[in-house]
């Protein structure tokens, strides 16, 4: 009870100064560019032992004192966290961080301390103290101070300081945010005068040595517009019946109309080829042929036509008008027979749209100037704030934080929804537009157009976790799945342990709608996947039989039915070819008709059979059907026992329909499936008897949310100065800085029955400083806990690898004619 109870007092200090900082005004601006020099502190618990404050925070920081013109400069960490370490006392760390601050007009320290409370109602409870100190680098007078504690609730018990931290990363900004706002606006000290010195009200007057006055705030700012309260997100958008997306660029897929094509030259990798609208209704019927049902377009709007710096503009995206078509295309209403031709088919078309940027040296740029940000182009890719405010590759930027800009984007877009009827937008360059700008656009989209109106977002990261996070704050209706296509090509065009697969799917668990991400193999902004695979079309069979048959939505780029290649712009967008013997084209055909017709690989939940360096197998699982996924990448053969109750006993080969008995070994109990060496098996299942898979589909659904049972599992080292990072945040989410100490020897954690995770060994070099081991990612697999079994035990050593591993089968059945061990470890 007193822990409940302190924790609950806890929680209301932290709303109470949450709730303070929610209610201070516009932020207060300095002159632009004005610098401030920041160090940042974490104490520990034990005396003189500190560290820095994690990467997220110290981002946050510097983004909320960007608004307010404040440009942070952080002091390197290994330049006073000795002296730190000695002296808790603020006033003498701000003297250190002074002296150390160069030329810097303004002076941040940001201190915490993080103090566990317990579990309190299934979560881990924290308490963060936050201090932040500021002044002028000139100023006589005391640095002022704010304070708060936070309370920080986190799901896993292997999270520590570093994710309480980012848990109340906002909060920890917020403050520092608010500090600068009463500093900057409070009155201060002037240079002495004939009449001595004085004071002055905010920066509308000399500000004394050191800063200039702040012509760019207001006496008083105006209140921001009011904004409608975003609705709760919930991540509506469910995936039509069997639907599989296919997206056309348009120039370079078909010419059904010569006489728009304008210049053209085919020989020009960087010119217009010719394709048009006309061109994509004539071939309709062969992509309905393919199994296509959603056609998505490169933008279609009018557009610059020039090169720009020998760069071609065939492929859409440096948009003049956003009202009209382009002329090369089509016009208005080809675009509106086009939406209504898919229609007829029960097809459906998705319109490419382009807010971010305009294209270079366009209409807009010269009639509307202010308009646009005006940076330069972008400079330091890591940057956040430089990837929203500045150029793409030098193509002017949309100030869409200007309600004129705003609403500029929002009325055309509904045009297009009105007059063309699409199911969907997808939406360009995701990442170099805020959150808030999506979150209200695509609300705005959805209350127009209906919950069922696609929005599908563009970010092009690896990040399994951050696609989730971005999801959900910008309310997108789901986005592409570039984690598993990178995971895709990694695995069957460079040769990656297949289970690196399972790694990424089991971050599903973060996603708010894994069924309706968008996968992909393919896409116009990166290699060819049968440039990837060195031409070996094999491979890209693989590939695409587990895209294909993978949670989520399938996509597939024009071409890649034709065994298009291209390593780089602009021969990953080369002319489509029309062939009838492909055989990549029959193979995605018999593909998505499996697909169309199994109710299992169109939303059946996820379960992993088995994971190790050179196999991975999992079923995707309904009440009355299942789809078995086996991927052997060794030179012998690998066999994944069946849960029992999961099918009847029977495998149906998808593509041919036909049935065949499943293997089961000598005196066991349990059927398997055998995945031949170098190959991808897949299997249909049916159930034994009708809703015969029921329980097993609420296993697998708790288990991949990561909610069903767990296992303690002991990572073993007798090296202190080893510690453990890996995916997910049980394992600090690959930054160094949240890796896992030992223990008494150990890493214990605590993860999910059929979880598979990936890891490996840091030392720390100093403050701040890692060093990785060599060689492939390490794999974790977690078993079913059996109850005679203990913990999952895996001994580690720095760049070793066990010859033993840990267990790699979900289900290692009791056998008499053969070594358990063998069956069920590497």
């Amino acid at each position: 009870m007193v822990l409940r109870q302190r924790w609950l007092w806890s929680l209301v200090l932290a709303l109470v100064a949450s709730g303070c900082l929610k209610r201070q005004g516009p932020p207060v601006l300095a002159p632009e560019g004005t610098v401030v020099a920041v160090a940042y502190i974490r104490d520990d618990a034990r005396r003189g032992a500190v560290s820095n404050v994690p990467e997220g925070v110290r981002q946050r920081v510097a983004e909320v004192l960007a608004k307010r013109n404040l440009q942070a400069r952080e002091v390197p960490y290994d330049e006073y966290a000795a002296e730190f370490a000695k002296v808790t006392d603020t006033q003498r760390r701000f003297a250190m961080l002074k002296a150390r601050a160069g030329d810097a007009p303004l002076l941040l320290l940001v201190e915490t301390r993080v103090t566990f409370f317990g579990q309190v109602g299934g979560r881990f409870s924290w308490d963060v103290y936050v201090k932040t100190t500021a002044n002028r680098a000139t100023s006589s007078l005391e640095a002022t101070s704010d304070s708060a504690d936070y309370g920080a609730a986190l799901q896993f018990d292997q999270q520590r300081e570093d994710d309480a931290q980012l848990e109340v990363a906002r909060q920890i900004s917020g403050q520092a945010g608010a500090l600068f706002d009463s500093f900057l606006a409070s009155p201060m000290l002037v240079p002495s005068t004939d009449g001595g010195p004085g004071l002055v009200p905010g920066l509308s007057a000399p500000a004394g040595e050191g800063i200039e006055p702040g012509t760019s705030t207001p006496t008083e700012p105006p209140p921001p517009p009011a904004k409608p309260a975003p609705q709760p997100y919930r991540g509506q958008w469910t995936p039509p019946e069997g639907d599989a997306i296919y997206f056309v660029m348009v120039d370079r897929f078909a010419n059904g109309d010569v006489k728009n094509d304008g210049a053209v030259d085919a020989k020009d990798a960087q010119a217009f080829h010719g394709g048009d609208l006309r061109g994509v209704i004539d071939r309709l019927d062969g992509l309905q042929a393919l199994g296509v049902r959603t056609v998505w377009l490169s933008p279609v709007f009018q557009m610059r036509t020039d090169k720009f710096y020998g760069y071609g503009a065939f492929h859409g995206y440096w948009v003049e008008d956003f009202g009209r078509v382009e002329p090369r295309f089509g016009d208005e209403a080809l675009l509106k027979e086009l939406s209504a031709e898919l229609r007829r088919r029960d097809m459906r078309l998705v319109l490419d749209v382009v807010l971010n940027h305009v294209g270079p040296e366009t209409r807009l740029t010269r009639e509307q100037p202010k308009w646009f940000h005006g940076l330069g182009p972008i400079e330091n890719w890591n940057d956040s704030r430089e990837l929203v405010m500045r150029d793409v590759h030098g193509l002017p930027d949309l100030a869409v934080e200007q309600e004129e800009v705003y609403q500029h984007l929002l009325s055309h877009s509904l045009k297009w929804v009105d007059t063309v009827n699409p199911a969907g937008f997808r939406l360009d360059a995701v990442k170099h537009l805020p959150m808030d700008f999506w979150a209200r656009y695509n609300d705005d989209l959805r209350a127009h157009a209906g919950k069922d109106f696609l929005l599908l977002g563009e970010l092009l990261d690896g990040d399994p976790v951050l696609l989730a996070r971005v999801m959900k704050e910008g309310r997108f209706g789901t986005m592409f799945d570039f984690p598993l296509a990178f995971a895709l090509v990694d695995v069957f065009c460079r040769g990656r342990s297949p289970s690196h697969l399972g790694a990424i799917l089991f971050n599903d668990r973060f996603q708010p709608s894994p069924q309706s991400l968008v996968t992909l193999l393919d896409n116009h902004d990166l290699p060819r996947v049968m440039s990837e695979c060195g031409g070996d079309v094999e491979k890209v069979k693989r590939a695409l039989a587990v895209q294909l048959t993978a949670r989520g939505v399938p996509a597939l780029t024009y071409g890649i039915e034709e065994g298009l290649t291209g390593a780089k712009e602009p021969e990953n967008r080369g002319d489509m070819r029309f062939t009838a013997d492909h055989p990549l084209r029959a193979w995605i055909a018999r593909l998505l008709e499996a697909r169309r017709g199994s109710e299992a690989l169109q939303r059946g939940e996820t379960m992993v059979l088995a994971a190790r360096e050179d196999f991975f197998a999992y079923v995707r699982v309904t009440p009355d059907d299942a789809f078995f996924v086996g991927i052997n990448s060794g030179t012998e053969r690998r066999v994944a026992f069946l849960p029992p109750g999961l099918g009847d006993g029977h495998g149906i080969e998808p593509l041919t329909g036909a049935r065949s008995l499943l293997g089961r070994l000598a005196e066991s109990a349990y059927w398997h499936v055998e995945v031949k060496p170098g190959e991808v098996s897949l299997v249909r299942l049916r159930a034994a008897t009708p809703g015969g898979h029921a329980a097993l589909v609420e296993k697998a659904r708790t288990g991949w949310k990561g909610e069903g049972p767990r296992r303690t599992v002991v990572l073993q080292t007798g090296d202190a100065a080893v510690r453990v990072v890996g995916g997910g945040p049980e394992l600090g989410g690959w930054k160094p800085e949240r890796s896992l100490r030992p223990e008494a020897g150990a890493v214990t954690l605590s993860l999910p029955e059929g979880g598979v995770f990936e890891y490996k060994l840091v030392r720390e070099d100093g403050p701040g400083k890692f060093s990785w081991e060599g060689g492939p990612n390490r794999l974790l697999f977690v078993p079913e806990l059996k109850t005679e079994e203990g913990p999952v035990r895996v001994p580690v050593a720095w760049e070793q690898r066990s010859v033993k591993g840990p267990p790699f089968l979900r289900l290692c059945p009791p056998l008499l004619a053969l070594s358990t061990s063998k069956l069920c470890t590497d």
